[in-house]
């Protein structure tokens, strides 16, 4: 079973993510936009470190959304391996491996532009994490 699943929503791309930690729904969702968008064999062949912060744990998750989909955007960036440390619940320090986004390998399957705040949440459940977000594709 899939960590992530989509939800029906008009015209843009809805995700719920779930996890044990919330190291792990942070990386659910980012192997989620990774596997919604690219079609390809994604080797782990770069390295990216990067620290992102935010008011809040959502404005962070937000953030790390962000983040993501801006590398790729300007560098083509896609991370396979994932080490994510928490700082505080408003830094995280990111090191991943991953690939550079090539024709030749890689094609869109489907373009992922920003994460929004419509409908979104996170919350905490007995047994880990929920998350809920819309990206704008």
């Amino acid at each position: 079973m899939k960590p992530y699943k989509y939800i029906n929503h008009t015209a843009d791309l809805g995700i719920e993510v779930q996890a044990r930690t919330i190291e792990k729904l942070f990386i659910n969702i980012a192997k989620a936009i990774f596997e919604t968008q690219i079609k390809g064999k994604i080797l782990a062949k770069q390295d990216l470190h990067f620290e992102i912060s935010g008011p809040s744990l959502e404005e962070l998750f937000i953030e790390w959304c962000r983040e993501l989909l801006y590398r790729f955007s300007v560098a083509g960036f896609i991370p396979k391996v994932y080490k994510i440390f928490f700082i505080d619940q408003n830094r995280l320090i990111a090191d991943l491996k991953g690939d550079i986004f090539d024709t030749k390998h890689h094609k869109i399957k489907l373009e992922i532009k920003n994460p929004t705040y419509h409908n979104f949440s996170i919350k905490k459940l007995n047994n880990g994490y929920l998350a809920t977000i819309i990206f704008d594709v």
